[in-house]
């Protein structure tokens, strides 16, 4: 059964986890950035199994994400950014057993590559020299 961690507990947590996984102390911090973007709009007591795919899509579309404090739009490299780290967050809470499931809507995941199967090469007979 998935745990009650909330998002204030779930993002030390998971940092050290990319401390752990040898991360650039400076990937650490600007993650932590994100995270701190992503607790401002669901508050740091929303527990990680509370959260919808639909709450996740209303964030995508918020101003929280999409502004700076200032008002002035955020540029779409640190928004991507700021999605990837709340989807990683999601993916990390599922392999620790703390949430069922990563609550994404299907259309904001990233379209992951399919490998193609690899294709038998077909080869040509060689023609041999003739012989002098």
């Amino acid at each position: 059964m998935p745990s009650q961690l909330t998002l204030k507990d779930a993002a030390p947590q998971y940092l050290e986890h990319l401390r752990a996984a040898g991360k650039n102390e400076h990937t650490v911090k600007t993650y932590g950035r994100a995270l701190e973007v992503v607790a401002g709009f669901f508050g740091e007591a929303k527990a990680l199994k509370a959260l919808r795919p639909a709450d996740v899509g209303r964030f995508l579309k918020s101003d929280a994400l999409l502004k700076k404090p200032s008002g002035k739009p955020r540029a779409t490299p640190t928004t991507d950014q700021i999605t990837r780290v709340l989807r990683m967050l999601l993916e990390w809470a599922q392999a620790q057993g703390h949430v069922a499931a990563v609550a994404f809507p299907q259309d904001a995941l990233p379209k992951r590559r399919r490998r193609q199967p690899a294709q038998p090469q077909e080869t040509t007979p060689q023609e041999t020299p003739p012989a002098n």
